[in-house]
């Protein structure tokens, strides 16, 4: 199964309401497998934010820098969940995907891309200690 496949699969799975393409290739994947699904083209911004951003040539030939600003510029603005096809010379390494919240989900077979995905609600599971029988009581404190 090459990245492709992978990709139109994981795409059937999440049935996105909206899909925000950061680049004709991620427009023309998007719209042959979800043919019914508004597609937005990453050079118009979105009234609303899209429920999945799709990248596939989005970060060739950027620099580190621009690469980590178009993927915040995506999560903060555009969409709560991204997948991304970064081929395996992508300026940012698997580490950097990491520290970005992102999983790797798949390696394309041949050695040419690496499939990541982010999604907003499962990025930080909440920790045990952050819920109501740890938080300050103020009718316990004295004057």
């Amino acid at each position: 199964m090459n990245w492709r496949d992978i990709l139109q699969e994981r795409l059937l799975l999440l049935q996105p309401t909206s899909v925000l393409a950061l680049d004709a290739t991620a427009r023309d994947l998007a719209g042959s497998v979800l043919p019914q699904t508004p597609i937005v083209f990453q050079g118009m911004l979105p009234q609303a934010p899209c429920a999945l951003a799709l990248g596939i040539d989005a970060l060739n030939g950027l620099n580190a820098r621009q690469a980590l600003h178009r993927i915040s510029q995506a999560r903060l603005y555009a969409a709560p969940r991204i997948l991304l096809a970064v081929p395996s010379d992508c300026v940012l390494d698997e580490p950097m995907f990491l520290s970005l919240g992102f999983m790797q989900t798949a390696v394309d077979p041949g050695g040419d891309r690496r499939i990541h995905y982010y999604d907003l609600e499962t990025y930080k599971t909440v920790p045990d200690w952050l819920n109501a029988r740890h938080w300050a009581h103020p009718e316990r404190w004295e004057p």
